[in-house]
């Protein structure tokens, strides 16, 4: 930012010369005056775009467009003792930083486990023979195929081998990396709102009991409606059933990825809030849930449950009634490296 104040700084100078210099010889400061006002929105025009970018990429929208992809752009370390995969839980979910091991969050949201197995075959090559890689799996992680819609791939333009992206077009490539790079000149008009709207001095206001509640009713109606459930206890829909199917050898032959180039995959849960828990029931868990990693888990790889964790049941661990905040996502991460027994407790 202080580089572009001082680009702000040197193009106005330099553009006051040149005004004065029409001055000087056409004795008009009306012909001054405008010199001065073309010249200095034209030098302004790149410096203007560059904060315009910089600002845009501090909102939430390009976070959820491209933002997650940053992870991915930049230098990776090689020899990684650990990465996890997942949806946005699990982008929630961990931090290595402070743990005394080299490991990578590469979780997107949202994410299928589809694209957990494309990402973890793109970036394998970047795990040290036997690291361990954590798979964290959402109530509904059995469910999703991949997304119908095209938009959820562009994310994955900017650092996926074509191979791994469905539906890849050069096309689409070229629209992708233009928003990644350059998302003011991409959406215009929706950087504007979004700069608005997100862009704020205003604090993150904490959420209370009610509030909680509330979001937690917001998640499950979301999600019936999505999965066309209408009771968590009703018995599975042949939809349901096929995508539960899909899941479980998709998730299979995830684990048998990682033992074959001697990784050490570990199936996780994450916990969630006290108010979104109550709503999932014990019907809904066997069914969505239990049977689909039992199913999946021939090879009888850790398995680490945190859904009725009662370490986890305070409130102030978490953003939202499902996903954790960083003091959370700190204590989660410590307590997943100690039942590894990859830390000390």
């Amino acid at each position: 930012m202080r580089t572009m104040i001082k680009a702000f700084a040197i193009q106005g100078f330099l553009s006051l010369i040149i005004a004065t210099i029409v001055f000087l010889i056409s004795g008009s400061f009306l012909y001054a005056a405008i010199f001065f006002t073309i010249i200095l929105s034209i030098r302004m025009v790149k410096p203007t775009l560059t904060i315009l970018n910089i600002l845009i990429k501090c909102t939430k929208w390009y976070e959820m467009q491209a933002g997650d992809g940053v992870k991915f752009r930049k230098q990776i370390d090689t020899d990684l003792d650990i990465c996890n995969l997942g949806s946005n839980s699990g982008k929630f979910a961990f931090s290595y930083a402070g743990t005394g091991l080299k490991g990578e969050n590469w979780a997107l949201g949202p994410q299928t486990l589809s694209y957990d197995y494309r990402v973890l075959k793109n970036y394998s090559g970047y795990l040290k023979e036997g690291a361990t890689v954590l798979i964290p799996l959402c109530p509904f992680s059995g469910c999703i195929k991949d997304f119908k819609e095209d938009m959820y791939n562009y994310k994955y333009y900017s650092f996926l081998h074509p191979i791994f992206i469905l539906n890849y077009s050069e096309d689409t490539k070229k629209k992708a990396l233009r928003f990644v790079d350059t998302p003011f000149q991409a959406k215009p008009i929706k950087s504007i709102i979004r700069i608005l709207k997100d862009v704020s001095i205003v604090p993150e206001i904490k959420m209370n009991e009610e509030s909680l509640e509330n979001n937690a009713n917001t998640f499950i109606n979301s999600w019936k409606e999505q999965f066309s459930i209408t009771d968590l206890d009703e018995p599975v829909s042949e939809q349901n059933k096929e995508s539960l199917f899909y899941n479980t050898n998709l998730l299979s032959d995830m684990i048998s990825f990682c033992l074959e180039r001697n990784l050490k995959p570990v199936i996780v849960i994450p916990p969630i809030t006290k108010h979104l828990n109550s709503e999932i029931t014990t019907i809904f868990r066997e069914n969505y849930i239990y049977s689909f990693i039992n199913a999946a888990n021939n090879n009888k790889v850790p398995f680490l449950n945190y859904l009725d964790d009662t370490s986890f049941l305070d409130d102030d661990l978490y953003i939202n009634s499902y996903f954790l905040n960083k003091k959370g996502q700190k204590l989660f991460t410590l307590k997943v490296l100690a039942d590894l027994k990859l830390i000390e407790k």
